[in-house]
């Protein structure tokens, strides 16, 4: 006959009667978790904004080189490649020249929104290139990137995770 392992239970509340881990190093109140998704909307909209921005831009492009076209146009799955490669360059050099140059784009500028470092100030032209690079990881498996933000902890973007960088509200 055998018998059943008893179990042990250990109780840690008398050595450590509180689970004291350090919480986030959070030095400005737009790094916090429930600032960030106090503007998660806001900031859909924004982005909705330059969105539709670049998709007007890349039509006016696509009918100016369709217009230079002679004879017959074939939609065929090379040519939409080319253009939706076109498209996603055009959404990635918007991002890059905006943020490089202000640390927003005209969405975040209508919405009242810049992108800053932790301390607050405007972003550095590494943080600027790492926030556009990652906004390019963030367009290429379909946006999720941005949907991130959504069910991150943090209400972050991948954006904002890989540079290091946070959106908080133009006073």
């Amino acid at each position: 006959m055998q018998r059943k392992a008893r179990r042990r239970i250990i109780d840690l509340s008398k050595i450590q009667p509180v689970l004291d881990f350090d919480q986030g190093d959070h030095k400005a109140e737009f790094t916090l978790p429930s600032y960030q998704r106090g503007i998660l909307l806001v900031r859909s909209y924004a982005f909705i904004m330059d969105v539709l921005i670049v998709s007007v831009l890349c039509l006016i492009f696509t009918n100016a080189t369709l217009a230079e076209v002679t004879g017959t146009i074939v939609m065929e799955r090379p040519l939409l490649g080319i253009y939706s490669a076109a498209y996603f360059l055009f959404l990635a050099v918007y991002f890059f020249l905006f943020m490089f140059s202000m640390s927003q784009t005209t969405g975040m500028r209508y919405c009242g929104l810049v992108a800053v470092n932790r301390e607050g100030t405007p972003l550095q032209p590494r943080e600027a290139f790492m926030r556009s690079f990652g906004y390019l990881v963030s367009i290429i498996p379909l946006l999720f990137g941005f949907l991130w933000a959504f069910v991150d902890p943090e209400h972050l973007t991948w954006a904002d995770k890989m540079s290091g960088t946070f959106i908080k509200r133009v006073d």
